[in-house]
């Protein structure tokens, strides 16, 4: 860690955090404002959470939670869960590696998982309408007609419960409201964007039934584009898999393709019982997520600037050896030095991956991957809530949901020495169930109970050097699980919060190994690995075939604890000191290739201790919060590339496990102001520490030791954002809007930094990045239409969302990059 440049970076947020107060407190100083202003201004700004199961004032919990509001999603341009990290102090949500499909990594605190594969547990609670959505596979979710987004940071354990270690995450759709109110928007913006959105309330029964209905469909350009090697690169060896001499392009990675439709029904049959119903299906036919080859050579020393010599070539063609470790021609770009050898394009958004394996080493037939990261889902929940008395109420929550998916990945070259096309499946039911008491607005207590049951699927065609092969793994998992939640008011002033919940949880993996696809089949792109029997032209590899029908499973417990003190000094101004505890799954390694790898691994569990303030003042013009806390993490779990066991080679291999115990202690704070009518400005600060404990003997093999920093750690995040309201009269308002956001670089490797030396490893280093956002929209007096111009990374920042590291295996590295600048104009009716 670099403690000088931390110093600074922390110097520069804080001076901006302190600046902006200043200008707030002088220009309100400016303003005298009355009473009734200042009530009306502080009920237009009041934002309701539902963190401890009931309806409270954001600034009257006592959690760290950065919650947004629709206007304020709107207002940033906000299209993704991806985008929401943005705005909230350390957190990091950024959109996966190719490799682990359509998902999102999702980080808080330094807890969380980058991993999409159907037998590791999330980190980060997801959840939907109060249903909880268990796989990071299909996360990076579409923000449709919702209502607003919770971001709870620090261990959810007795509020979320399972895999909410982290925090949580939770989305919330817009209800039927009776107001017979809609919109219709139409975007259009780089790279051919084209989206409509489009929502209505609708009233069948007044005073008793309505409806919403919303719906979205977009599509747009990828970003990367693919190129066939051999008609660049004229007289080269490498095969040629284009159809056509257009421009030599095969198609793009990054490209969106997706219709979605979503009807909420809200019955009020009395006015003590309420039934709100919602159903959402989605059909996303996107493009392959972008991965273009960044570093070519095993590298495997921290701290170096180039290749080693000697390494192990990187590509194979008809079993002939090509390919340097210290550069290849095919990376057109690389953030690491002078590895990019192409001839052709020095391009950053370039890639010669053909997602076709025209000469497998094993002999069998050509064979090729769908390019694309679809997912069709749908799903049902039921929320009802009835008042059993004027002190109690029951709350029903029922949630269905199902998702199949189709998500492709190489290596961005057009050899291909690894390859692998998947189809995964979930089907999960939940139900959950709640008491809520308010006994004398002295006791606020609540009772509930938890059930979740599902069943993933992935099959696969694998093609890595030396296998090919196919799995077809089924994972069932079942949890139970019983809470309370009982708030005191000690005095009218003191409240003392005390929380538990037990959980059980069991799941079990089956592994599934087969031989390979029928190349009929595999050349006309009908990918079907579910029909596939053993042995199908071509056995399964003998390395492999012991996996064929094991099982493996996890059975566990777990009380999770919650403590508060909260005293609020005035009706501006409240502190709070916190324990909490809470757990995420353990498991077994989902990826072996080799019996010996099919090892287990432990739950990981944190304690967190938390203190924090929420204040506003100015006539509710400032709003200021902020929160210090100190973790202890234990059983973390990390993959690792070399598996150093009895009864196998070290690689290839992924395996998870727990690498040790950590302290993680950090620093948030969030701003937001408004010093004169029109001008919203908000901010947030946050600074992050990760230091190990201890090792365990497993991980030390491994090569991880207490010098690593952890993984997805930032030092220092930052956002700031403005925005004015210019009113003309007889024109209507236009306003601008910026927001920079800066978040620091981290490692996405557990074994990071050399002991010997102190050098990090750069190949495992993911750059920092600042960007800038802008956005222009004009409001006419009516507020019937609005017209929206926007700027996305508007210094056009060339930065890598996240890296896959293969030099275990293939010895390359792929990237991730971030979208480059686009404009779009979007056109609103509201009605």
């Amino acid at each position: 860690m670099n403690t000088i440049g931390l110093k600074k970076r922390i110097s520069s947020a804080a001076s901006l955090l302190a600046l902006t107060a200043g200008l707030s407190a002088v220009a309100t100083g400016s303003f005298a404002q009355d009473e009734s202003a200042a009530a009306d201004r502080s009920n237009a700004d009041t934002i309701i959470v539902t963190a401890q199961f009931r309806e409270q004032n954001l600034q009257e919990t006592p959690l760290s939670i950065t919650a947004l509001n629709a206007e304020m999603i709107d207002a940033r341009g906000y299209q993704d869960l991806s985008d929401v990290g943005q705005t909230a102090p350390n957190v990091t949500l950024r959109p996966a590696a190719a490799t682990y499909g359509p998902a999102v990594v999702a980080y808080i605190r330094g807890v969380g998982q980058r991993d999409s594969t159907l037998a590791l547990e999330p980190g980060v609670g997801i959840y939907i309408d109060d249903v909880y959505f268990p796989t990071l596979h299909g996360s990076l979710i579409e923000l449709i007609d919702l209502d607003r987004v919770e971001i709870l940071r620090g261990p959810q354990g007795t509020l979320a419960g399972q895999n909410s270690i982290g925090g949580a995450i939770r989305l919330y759709s817009k209800k039927p409201n009776g107001d017979d109110s809609g919109f219709a928007q139409l975007t259009y913006g780089s790279y051919d964007r084209l989206e409509l959105r489009a929502a209505q309330n609708f009233t069948i029964i007044p005073d008793e039934l309505f409806v919403r209905f919303s719906g979205t469909g977009a599509r747009s350009d990828g970003f990367v584009k693919r190129y066939d090697y051999a008609c660049t690169h004229p007289g080269t060896a490498v095969p040629s898999v284009l159809s056509t001499t257009d421009d030599c392009q095969l198609g793009t990675e990054g490209g969106k393709s997706y219709l979605a439709g979503r009807l909420a029904l809200r019955w009020e049959p009395t006015d003590r019982v309420s039934v709100d119903i919602v159903g959402d299906i989605t059909e996303d036919n996107s493009e392959a997520g972008p991965s273009p080859l960044v570093f070519v050579g095993q590298g495997t020393a921290p701290g170096t600037t180039v290749a080693g010599s000697g390494m192990a070539p990187a590509y194979f063609l008809n079993g002939v050896p090509l390919g340097t470790p210290a550069g290849s021609e095919f990376v057109s770009y690389s953030p690491y030095g002078d590895f990019a050898l192409d001839t052709f394009s020095n391009s950053p958004y370039t890639s010669y991956e053909t997602y076709t394996d025209v000469a497998p080493r094993d002999g069998s037939a050509p064979w090729q991957a769908p390019a694309e990261a679809s997912n069709d889902s749908w799903g049902i929940s039921a929320n009802i809530q009835i008042e059993l008395a004027d002190w109690l109420n029951f709350t029903s929550i029922t949630g269905y949901r199902e998702f199949n998916g189709t998500y492709s990945s190489a290596d961005g070259s057009p050899f291909t020495p690894t390859m692998t096309a998947n189809r995964v499946f979930n089907e999960q039911f939940s139900q959950e169930i709640r008491f809520n008491a308010n006994i004398d607005d002295v006791l606020n207590l609540t009772v509930g109970g938890f059930y979740f049951d599902k069943e993933s699927r992935n099959a696969s065609r694998v093609t890595l050097v030396p296998f090919n092969f196919t799995e077809n793994n089924v994972v069932p998992a079942e949890t139970l699980a019983v809470f309370g939640n009982a708030d005191f008011a000690v005095t009218d002033r003191l409240n003392v919060i005390f929380g538990i919940r037990y959980t059980d949880q069991e799941k079990t993996f089956e592994y599934g190994r087969l031989g390979i696809l029928g190349s009929d089949a595999a050349l006309n792109g009908s990918f079907n690995p579910i029909t596939m029997t053993p042995g199908a032209d071509g056995a399964v590899p003998w390395q492999l075939a012991a996996l064929n029908g094991l099982e493996g499973e996890f059975k566990g417990d777990r009380t999770d604890y919650r403590g508060v003190v909260q005293y609020q000094w005035t009706d501006d101004f409240m502190t709070y000191a916190q324990f909490s505890t809470g757990f995420k799954g353990g498991g077994i390694n989902p990826r072996p290739f080799f019996p010996s790898q099919a090892l287990p691994h432990n739950p990981e569990t944190l304690d967190a201790y938390e203190i924090g303030f929420k204040s506003s003042f100015l006539d509710n013009r400032v709003t200021f919060n902020a929160a210090a806390f100190l973790n202890k993490y234990d059983d973390i779990l990390v993959t690792v590339s070399s598996c150093p066991l009895p009864g196998g080679p070290p690689s290839p291999c992924a395996l998870p496990l727990n690498a040790g115990e950590a302290t993680v202690k950090g620093f948030e704070a969030e701003l937001a102001l408004r010093p004169v009518d029109g001008l919203m400005i908000d901010a947030s600060l946050a600074t992050l520490d990760f230091e190990y404990d201890s090792i365990s003997a497993e991980a030390a093999n491994s090569g991880i030791g207490l010098e690593d920093d952890g993984q997805y750690i930032q030092d220092v995040q930052w956002s700031f954002g403005a925005q004015y309201d210019f009113y003309v009269n007889g024109f209507g308002t236009i306003t601008p809007r910026v927001d920079v956001n800066f978040e620091d670089d981290y490692h996405r490797n557990a074994n990071n930094i050399d002991l010997a030396t102190g050098g990090e490893d750069i190949f495992g280093h993911i750059g920092s990045r600042t960007l800038v956002n802008a956005r222009l929209t004009y409001l006419d007096p009516s507020e019937s239409w609005r017209i929206s111009l926007e700027a996305k990374n508007l210094t056009d920042e060339l930065y890598y969302t996240d890296f896959f590291d293969n030099r275990g295996s293939t010895n390359t590295i792929q990237g991730r990059p971030g979208m480059p600048r686009t404009f779009a104009v979007t056109v609103r009716r509201n009605f």
